[in-house]
């Protein structure tokens, strides 16, 4: 990924820009590659989000809200080495796959438990 691209995705995580400003960044950060080039799949839904969930008896650790129309992006910046929950591999390709198909709910549901602490992770589409 580039370097700019990785700059817009921070600044709309942190809220500086909106996903319609991302996304016409992104554009032009790549000005011969257009939406319109792209192969044909089920549009997602704008207000639409992935989401992530981790918690530690019932305490939120990680909560994280990527909008639909960037979840590939945002998905590929996590490490798939850290993508590991209790010898539970999560398959990002699998859930990149559900979201272009058009999916809702709940993607992965993992409980699983680390010297006596219950850990939780979720991640759905809403």
């Amino acid at each position: 990924m580039s370097e700019e691209k990785r700059l817009i995705l921070e600044m709309l995580k942190e809220g500086k820009i909106s996903v319609e400003e991302a996304e016409q960044l992104l554009e032009k950060a790549n000005p011969g590659e257009s939406i319109d080039d792209k192969p044909k799949t089920k549009k997602p839904n704008n207000k639409k989000f992935l989401r992530v969930r981790v918690t530690e008896e019932d305490e939120v650790k990680a909560n994280v809200n990527i909008p639909i129309a960037l979840a590939g992006v945002g998905l590929n910046l996590i490490p798939k080495e850290s993508l590991m929950v209790d010898g539970v591999k999560i398959d990002i390709d699998h859930i990149l796959k559900l979201i272009e198909e058009g999916t809702e709910g709940e993607l992965v549901n993992i409980d699983a438990e680390d010297e006596g602490k219950n850990y939780k992770v979720n991640i759905y589409i809403d």
